[in-house]
């Protein structure tokens, strides 16, 4: 799996020692994880390591194994407070001090709605630390924790709880002016809801999806990735916005709408993200 995951087209990859791991085999697993990291090519895909909650016995143990072998961040789950993840920040302060690497480098992805307390404290969770590069949002440990029966309707759309957590992820990661990435689509042959919850995500301001299968991959880069046609339009906008500017004008009309400063945000985020993605 890690083989053929090498040769995907994926922004990065995450090695799991949290639920895809059993108690009894996550001491044996730290070791491969660490080699991965160590000796494999990467190919300038992200390398992140999903720890094990911090409130375990497997936390500080996850990080100490992997740590040296300079991952790019750890995915964090079910934190439950700012506490928590400022408990993970203390050990990679002092793993990197211990390892000789760059003081704030390791960087973390928060799924912050796995627990309710989490839900309720998103806001506060994904403002921890400078070190939080996104944050997420998952619904599967929540449902077990409220006892929901089920998430979707008939129509596979969300019902209220989960719907408000994906919600609010988008919110409070724009509040601290993180990423917001989307949780995993389940229904694996089902690419055209996958589709339709992507085009959901970007209408939501979501960067990006974590998908949980190679076939998921196509899908998920069309549709969070900007259309070249969008990205030119944006670039057109900015252009339109600095020349506005020169004359002292902040608000303009442009295509038949009213341009103002939001609108050059929306713009610049859009650029930006075709830029990474090599699209202009």
């Amino acid at each position: 799996m890690i083989a053929r995951a090498l040769t995907l087209p994926a922004d990065g990859l995450i090695l799991d020692l949290e639920d895809a791991v059993p108690a009894a085999l996550k001491p044996a697993t730290r070791p491969i994880v660490r080699r991965w990291l160590e000796t494999l090519d990467f190919g300038g895909r992200e390398r992140w390591v999903r720890m094990n909650p911090v409130f375990t016995e497997h936390a500080v143990p996850d990080l100490e194994a992997t740590m040296a072998a300079r991952p790019d961040g750890y995915v964090v789950p079910k934190p439950r407070t700012a506490g928590d993840v400022r408990r993970i920040v203390a050990q990679l302060e002092r793993l990197e001090e211990k390892h000789g690497l760059p003081f704030g480098s390791t960087r973390l992805i928060l799924i912050a709605t796995e627990t309710p307390q989490g839900l309720l404290n998103i806001a506060e969770v994904a403002a921890a630390s400078p070190r939080i590069a996104a944050i997420s949002w998952g619904i599967e440990d929540l449902s077990a924790a409220m006892g929901l029966p089920r998430v979707r309707d008939e129509a596979g759309r969300y019902l209220d709880i989960p719907r408000y957590a994906r919600v609010m992820c988008a919110v409070a990661a724009a509040a601290a002016g993180v990423e917001a990435i989307d949780t995993v689509y389940t229904d694996i042959p089902d690419l055209d809801g996958l589709r339709r919850e992507c085009r959901d995500g970007v209408a939501m301001g979501v960067s990006g999806k974590i998908s949980i299968h190679p076939g998921q991959i196509e899908v998920i880069n069309q549709e969070f990735t900007p259309a070249k046609a969008e990205a030119e339009d944006a670039l057109a906008l900015i252009a339109a916005f600095e020349e506005h500017a020169r004359r002292g004008a902040g608000a303009f009309a442009w295509k038949g709408q009213m341009m103002d400063q939001p609108h050059l945000e929306r713009a610049k985020k859009i650029a930006d993200r075709a830029r990474r993605a090599g699209v202009i």
